[in-house]
């Protein structure tokens, strides 16, 4: 049984209903992207509570810091597509994006739905689903990033429920260096993989993140001679998800989570 099943088995609830050991063994983390971004505006809160109500394993979101050095739940590092406001999102203070429509983008119905903190999807998410956090603060901020997010993770006594991931080694390694317990994912869309093996030894990385489109046998055998689980993004089709399952992939990134149901039955 590999590390990612084993977790799960610690979840309230997972062996409910008849499912065995041997069930779990053969499951992969269902993992939602930004929220279930498919159906509900990415990063927001109907977005989170919508995967909740899926009943996913992980929900993915993107985080980055304040001009008043909070964390909050946004991808883009300006403002305009997703959240009606301009600037780079480190110029504005948290109470200044609390005030800004992140919704009405995705459809006038959600025009109610605000940016949100990590400390309020923490709040919302809390005992329902791990987290996957992905710094996405630039270069200048990443050693307070990742001094806020151990900080909060702490007082939240939720480390073992977040894996923090980013395409920027750099963070990872601020987020190491301040949190010797943190969970650690590296983000990788390079062909080059043994970079992406190296800098996961560096960091005392969990798992890797790659595209879906790099993941082989190959890839999957060679993490798992290094202890590396591999979750792999963002796939919306299922019959791309269907391969990636059958390779031996541990969790599938996806902005429509509410496939995970079909595909999941189909393997117990």
């Amino acid at each position: 049984m590999g590390r990612a099943a084993q977790r799960r088995l610690g979840r309230p609830g997972l062996l409910d209903g008849g499912s065995t050991i041997g069930d779990v063994a053969r499951m992969w983390l269902r993992i939602a992207h930004r929220g279930a971004a498919g159906t509900r505006p990415e990063l927001t809160e109907v977005a989170f509570e919508r995967a909740l109500e899926i009943g996913v394993d992980m929900i993915e979101l993107d985080v980055q810091l304040t001009r008043d050095r909070q964390l909050v739940v946004l991808h883009d590092t300006e403002l305009g597509r997703t959240v009606a406001g301009s600037g780079p999102v480190r110029d504005h203070t948290l109470e200044e994006l609390r005030g800004l429509d992140a919704g009405s983008w995705f459809d006038a119905a959600y025009a109610d739905q605000g940016v949100l903190s990590l400390a309020e999807v923490l709040e919302q998410t809390a005992g329902r689903t791990q987290l996957n956090v992905e710094i996405k603060s630039p270069r200048q901020d990443w050693r307070d990033t990742a001094v806020e997010l151990a900080q909060l993770l702490d007082e939240r006594q939720c480390n073992q429920a977040v894996l923090v991931s980013s395409f920027s080694m750099g963070a990872l390694a601020a987020v190491r260096e301040v949190s010797p317990t943190a969970r650690i994912a590296v983000l990788w869309h390079e062909p080059n993989l043994v970079d992406a093996y190296r800098n996961a030894e560096q960091l005392a990385a969990e798992a890797i993140h790659p595209h879906y489109h790099l993941v082989t046998e190959r890839l999957i055998a060679a993490a798992a001679k290094r202890g590396l689980e591999v979750n792999t993004w963002t796939v919306n089709k299922v019959s791309t998800m269907r391969k990636l399952i059958d390779l031996g992939v541990d969790g599938l990134i996806s902005d429509y989570p509410e496939i995970y149901a079909e595909l999941r039955s189909a393997r117990l």
